[in-house]
Order: C-alpha cells, then structure tokens, then sequence
C-alpha cells in the first residue's frame, strides 16, 4: 500500500470526509467571528451576512439579506459616503475601507468600520466581499478625547486672556494708592493739606477695590484647584445677610444707596456659611456699584420647588442682552465702571456661578436696559 495514499485517507485529505470537516470549521470560524462578513452583488443588495450581525446590529442575518442596505440601514449624513466608496470599489476592483453609522434593531446608530474587496469577476465568490468591525466604544472614546482636548484648549485661552486683563485691574489701584499717597506726603512735607482729604478718600477706595480683587481672586484659584471644602450645614440666612449688608454699611452710606431685605426671621437653607457669604458680598457689591446715589438694593426670597431662590435686586443701570450672555463667562468677560466710576473685573459672577454650582443650584440674571438688574439663584432648604 502506498504510504503517501495511506496517510491522505488517514487526514481526511482530498476526501468527502475533510471537505465536510472543513466546511463545517469555516461556518464555525464566521459564526463566532467577531467581525461581521457581508457579500453584496453589483447593485449593493446583501446576499449573504454572517451570524456576527446578531451582537452588532441586533438583527437575524434573515433579516439583513436581499435588502438594499444603503437605503434602509444606512444614517443619512453617511449615505452619499458609503455609496462613492462602493462605486469606487465595484469600478476599481481595489480595496475599500469607510467608517459609518448603520442603524441598530433598537433604534440606535452604531459606527462601523468596513474594508471591502471586489470579487465580482471571481467565479467562486461573484460578489463584494465586506469585513465590517463595530467601532462605536472607539469612536465615542475619540470624540470625548477630542472634545476634551477642545474644551482644555478653550479652558487654557481663555484662563491666560481672563489673568492677563486680572493683572492689568490691578495695576489701577495700587498705582491710585502709589501715586496719590506720594501726592499726600510731598504735600505734607511742603506744608500744604489742601485737598488731601479727597485724595485719601482716593487712596481708601483704591484698596477697597484691589482687597476685593485679591479676595475674589484668591477664593476662585482655590476653587479651581479643588482646595476649598465644600461643607453644607444648616445655616440662618436673616443674620447671615445682615452680616453681610453690615460690611457695606459704609461704601453705601457715602453713595447714598439704601440696602433693604426681606427675609423672614425663621428662615433656613442648607449651605456652606462662607461660601454663601461670598455670593451674597459680590452680588450685593455690584448692586451697589452699578446703582446712583439715592437708588436702593434689595434681597429677598421666594419659594422654589427644591428649596429657595434668593435675589438681590437693583434701582441702578440695567444690562443689554448682549452684555447678559457673557456675564458668566470666562472666555468673554463683561466689566463696566460703576456710577462712581469704580473699577470691576466680572470676577465676582464667576465666583458666585462657582459657588452655586457647589451647592447643586442655579444662577441668572434679569435686566432693564433702561435700569435696574436682579441676580437670582437657587439654595436647598434643610429636610425638617
């Protein structure tokens, strides 16, 4: 016996035997591929696609077969795409490799990646051969990696623009402090006091401006850098706001501002003590900067569905919607004088936006152009 022969029959080798066993493991290995296979005739009907549909597209291969796919199953943003590249397949007889979104059985897109190659003139295969791999895990990592990087990017321009102009507000006052005391003391030594009482009032104004700058400013780049400790508690906000209105007691003296409220005695909301402070300082603040003498700041509050909205409204000069959509940005600060011509930066809002956000609520602005402003923002109130 010829042992070449022998061992051919043995393998199964060039026998219905082998070919059975190696049909059945190729239906196995498209079965179980984690690719899907797909042939598609000239026209682009689906003639055959393999078991992998089922846990990338949800459908039965049943189901996918004899249709025109381009038409049915294909977004309508990536049609035009997916039919150039199948028509620079079928006339190029090259390969051919296109992302796209393919609607899932559900309802939903799913991103697939697909490499074809033109079988046509084989007389074995006759078809379109596609290996389509679901990419959408992949793609949804890029574009949040990208849209990261777009807002980091973003976030970085508009941090060097907001200290680059931080910087330069605060040249004003100390050079109003250098220059005016120098004033003063070359006057003193000289003998003569006249009008350096106005320029002492200069000088305090000056640092009242830069302290509060510095304040702002110390207490944003803290909460940026994640060193400030949010701890909520259960706070009464009528001696909270009169503390506050207390430290204005002065500035709005001398501008002839009246600071009213109207907050009930008994009333109580779940905040962190210092950061509420803050909110209320700035807001307060500007109310009385962007107000002419003889107008009024008021607080109050009203009932919201999760807790309060506290506001603090102005009699001053109101705001035009153009100047309104970038008051809590950072990329477009807004910054006016006040009446008096005090000096602002816009990063008081942006410390209150922070701040708020903290506490899991909101912040807006409604404004007259022809005066007055309310700022309003949303607190929790403690669970009896």
């Amino acid at each position: 016996m010829d042992t070449g022969s022998a061992f051919t029959e043995k393998a199964g080798i060039d026998t219905g035997e082998f070919r059975i066993s190696g049909e059945e493991t190729f239906k196995q290995l498209i079965k179980n591929s984690f690719d899907m296979i797909v042939l598609l005739d000239a026209n682009g009907i689906q003639r055959f696609v393999s078991e992998s549909c089922r846990h990338i597209l949800g459908y039965t291969p049943g189901e996918l077969m004899d249709i025109p796919v381009m038409e049915k199953m294909i977004h309508p943003d990536d049609r035009e795409k997916v039919k150039k590249a199948f028509s620079r397949l079928i006339h190029d007889s090259g390969i051919g490799n296109i992302q796209y979104r393919h609607k899932h059985k559900k309802g939903h897109w799913v991103y697939l990646e697909t490499c074809g190659s033109n079988q046509l003139s084989n007389p074995a295969i006759q078809s379109v051969i596609l290996n389509v791999r679901d990419i959408t895990e992949r793609k949804r990592t890029e574009e949040a990696l990208t849209a990261s990087q777009e807002s980091l990017k973003e976030l970085n321009a508009a941090k060097d623009r907001f200290f680059s102009i931080i910087g330069h507000d605060l040249k004003g006052p100390f050079n109003h402090i250098l220059g005016f005391s120098n004033v003063i003391l070359n006057q003193i030594q000289n003998g003569d006091l006249a009008g350096t009482d106005r320029y002492a009032r200069i000088i305090r104004d000056s640092s009242a401006q830069a302290l509060e700058l510095l304040t702002n400013l110390l207490e944003w780049s803290l909460s940026q850098t994640g060193s400030i400790t949010f701890e909520p508690e259960k706070v009464s906000l009528l001696p909270l706001v009169n503390e506050v209105i207390h430290f204005f007691s002065d500035p709005a003296e001398l501008k002839s501002v009246r600071i009213k409220r109207n907050i009930p005695a008994d009333l109580f909301i779940e905040a962190d003590k210092g950061m509420l402070k803050t909110i209320l300082r700035n807001l307060i603040s500007n109310g009385i900067k962007f107000t002419p003498s003889g107008g009024q700041v008021l607080i109050d509050v009203d009932k919201h569905k999760d807790g309060l909205i506290v506001c603090v409204s102005d009699t001053g000069i109101g705001l035009k919607d153009e100047e309104m959509d970038t008051l809590f940005s950072l990329g477009n600060r807004y910054s006016r004088p006040g009446t008096d011509n005090e000096s602002g930066t816009g990063l008081g809002l942006l410390l209150c936006k922070e701040f708020v956000e903290m506490h899991g609520g909101g912040i807006w602005a409604k404004s007259n152009p022809e005066g007055g402003t309310t700022f309003c923002f949303t607190i929790k109130q403690p669970v009896c």
